[in-house]
Parts: C-alpha cells; sequence; structure tokens
C-alpha cells in the first residue's frame, strides 16, 4: 500500500468539516430530495448507448504498467521540497489504488488528464510538507496516536452504537482490541492521525482562542433566517384516488365515496385512524392517515412536496383534531385532520454557542493552515515540467 496514497484528502481531512455541517443541521438547514429521474423517450437511448460503450472495453483495474503508459508525460521526479525529491511513483500507485480501468483515462484524453495533474501533485507536495511540519512540531505519525483516536471515538459513541459496532466486529471474527491494533500498524492510518493531531494541536486550538462571544452572536444574528424552523403542521388524510385524466362517471364515483366517509367521520370522529386504515388509498394508511410535517409553501421538513391545494386546506384548519370537508386535490379527493400545529420557532443562541464557537474557529484554522501551506509551496518547491505534448495528427486536429 502507497503510504502517500490519502494525499487527496489528507487536508481536507485534518479539519472537521463535518462541524459546519453539524452547525447547519442544528440550525434548521432542510434536506431536500430530487425525486428520481423516470426514464423517458429522450433520456433511454443515450443511457442504451452509453452502457453498450461501458461494454466495449475491460472493466479490469489498471495495471502499474498501464498506469505508467497513460500517464508517461509525467516528470520523476514530480518536484522537489527543500532539495528532497517526490518520485513520480507515488502518483503512479495513487491511480493504482483506485482500482479502475485502464480505458477510463484512455478516454478523458490526455489533454484532460495533464490539466488534472497539477492539482493532484499540488496535493501530494502539501501532505510532505504537512508531514515535515509536524515532525518539527514533534509530532511523527506513530501507532499510539491511531489507537488513541480510535478509542477515543469509539468512547464518543452512543451505548447503542457501541454495542453495534462490537457486534459487527464479533460477526467478522475480530474485536476492538483486534481492530485498533490492525489500523495501528497500518503507515497510512498513521499519517493521517498525526496530520490530524498537527493541524488541531498547532491551529485549530489557537484559533478557538482568537474566535471572540462578539463574533459568536455576528455569525448567529446574520443567519437568524437560516435558524428559523417556519410554521408547520401535521396532519393525517384519508385518499380515494381519483386519475387526472378520469372521466366524469369516475369523478362522481370517487366524489360518492369520499362523502360516504365524511359523514361518517361526523358521526363519530374517533374513528378517523381506523377508518383511514381501512380506506385510504394512500400507503398513509399503514400510519393511519398520518403524513410527515409541511410547512405552508408545501415544503415538506423531511424532504419534498405537498400538493399546495392540499397545503392549503390543512393550514386553513382551526384546531387540533378537526377535519376538513373533502378536498380534491391532483391526486383526487383527501380528508383531512389536524395533529398538530408548530409556531415558528428560532432556534436558541445558547443551544449553537458551542457548535458555531467550533465552526468559526475551524474556517480561521483551515485559512491560516493554507496560508501556510502556500508559502512553504512558494518557498521551498520546486516542480518540474511535463513532457512535451504529441503532436496530434492532422485527421485530429
Amino acid at each position: 500500500m502507497n503510504a502517500m496514497k490519502f494525499s487527496g484528502k489528507a487536508i481536507a481531512l485534518c479539519f472537521a468539516a463535518g462541524i459546519a455541517a453539524a452547525a447547519l443541521s442544528a440550525c434548521g438547514d432542510k434536506k431536500t430530495e430530487e425525486p428520481a429521474e423516470q426514464p423517458n423517450a429522450q433520456t433511454q437511448p443515450a443511457q442504451t448507448a452509453q452502457a453498450a460503450q461501458m461494454q466495449d472495453f475491460d472493466m479490469k483495474p489498471a495495471t502499474e504498467a498501464e498506469i505508467l503508459e497513460i500517464f508517461a508525460f509525467l516528470p520523476d521526479p514530480l518536484a522537489t521540497v527543500d532539495g528532497e525529491a517526490i518520485p513520480r511513483k507515488e502518483l503512479i500507485d495513487l491511480y493504482v489504488e483506485k482500482e479502475l480501468p485502464a480505458e477510463i483515462y484512455r478516454r478523458y484524453g490526455e489533454d484532460v488528464l495533464r490539466e488534472e495533474m497539477p492539482h493532484e501533485i499540488e496535493n501530494l507536495v502539501k501532505t510532505h510538507i504537512m508531514l515535515k511540519l509536524a515532525e518539527k512540531a514533534g509530532i511523527k505519525p506513530s501507532a499510539e496516536f491511531v489507537a488513541q483516536e480510535i478509542k477515543d471515538e469509539f468512547e464518543g459513541l452512543s451505548e447503542e452504537d457501541r454495542e453495534y459496532f462490537e457486534e459487527m466486529l464479533k460477526d467478522s471474527g475480530s474485536s476492538l482490541d483486534e481492530f485498533i491494533k490492525e489500523k495501528s500498524q497500518d503507515a497510512d492510518t498513521q499519517k493521517l492521525a498525526a496530520l490530524r493531531k498537527y493541524t488541531h494541536s498547532v491551529f485549530l486550538e489557537k484559533a478557538k482562542k482568537e474566535v471572540s462571544d462578539a463574533d459568536v452572536r455576528k455569525e448567529y444574528d446574520d443567519h437568524i433566517k437560516e435558524l428559523t424552523r417556519p410554521e408547520n403542521v401535521t396532519v393525517a388524510h384519508i385518499l380515494v384516488q381519483l386519475d387526472e385524466n378520469a372521466d366524469e362517471a369516475a369523478d362522481k364515483a370517487a366524489k360518492a365515496k369520499i362523502d360516504a366517509i365524511y359523514d361518517e367521520l361526523l358521526k363519530d370522529p374517533s374513528q378517523f385512524g381506523k377508518i383511514a386504515a381501512e380506506k385510504s388509498d394512500c400507503p398513509s394508511k399503514a400510519d393511519e392517515g398520518k403524513l410527515p410535517a409541511f410547512e405552508k409553501d408545501g415544503e415538506i421538513l423531511e424532504g419534498g412536496r405537498m400538493d399546495q391545494t392540499f397545503t392549503d386546506a390543512a393550514f386553513a384548519i382551526e384546531k387540533v383534531g378537526q377535519i376538513t370537508k373533502p378536498v380534491k386535490t391532483q391526486f383526487g379527493y383527501h380528508i383531512i385532520k389536524l395533529l398538530e400545529k408548530a409556531p415558528e420557532e428560532v432556534v436558541p443562541f445558547e443551544k449553537l454557542k458551542d457548535r458555531i464557537t467550533e465552526f468559526l474557529a475551524a474556517e480561521k484554522a483551515q485559512a491560516e493552515l493554507d496560508k501556510t501551506l502556500e508559502d512553504a509551496v512558494r518557498k521551498s518547491v520546486k516542480f518540474n515540467d511535463f513532457a512535451p505534448a504529441k503532436e496530434k495528427d492532422s485527421a485530429t486536429k
């Protein structure tokens, strides 16, 4: 296993990008799920052609010899850092580890690969620089760093997750101690652990001290809109399904059925859940017609969107427990029952203060690390030139 295969990820992994994601999630950032694209007359031929092209070449992972041939334009060494050469083999090994078919790279073409390589080489260079800086700070890759990281991660899990993880290890014939021992001996993992310790101890801890309460408050106030959970409702419904293109007779039949259900509910509203389970045409019947919470614009908190006619009818209900008269939408006829109406709510500052502090500290630390690396690249790195591009014959010009 090549010791530098992680170089493309090393810098990004040094800071917990999850801090930002966690903060946004806590602030009410909503997930949106795009509906799956359905095949149609226009996309199917293209997809079929693409599938046929994929069958045209060998799907076996590229060998080292094939990768060397494809990337023959790369210099060796790729660069030097303070006079220390970074051999081409490090990048070749990285692409061998990807285990992609050689034909994929060939179809990209040399011009595209030449455009991508400076970025890949720079990642390798920056990883070398960071390891040198870490060593100067007294932090060297070691099994101890890895073992401590895993133990800390494990202790941070919930009891349920710890039990699940240990059960998985047991099923695979291993144990937590054996897992730690195995991971601790991996050179790549040791390097990543050293880089994380270096960036956290040298950059992140310093940045945390520089983030003031005023900075945190300003970040909160600047994003108050994103921190606000809009008014939303939770409802249950009974659906008599009707195709949008249904004829008048089918419409009358569906209307008669929903009216009969409505009359039944007027006699005993407490039977709504039971009737929904028995007579609704919606899959929500499995939960007595209950639907996920949604906002006034129809956006579902869990992702997706409600029909706006349905949404307007739901928000028009004044009291929890009340039901609507039959409502017609593109899906058919509904009777809607209000289960809960939640007012607009802003996530309190105190609840987010620590997460915002971590987020701002991570931003400051990343900026300082970027500057440190750019300065080091400028002062101590010499990049070698690629081999000249082969001339294309006249037929391809």
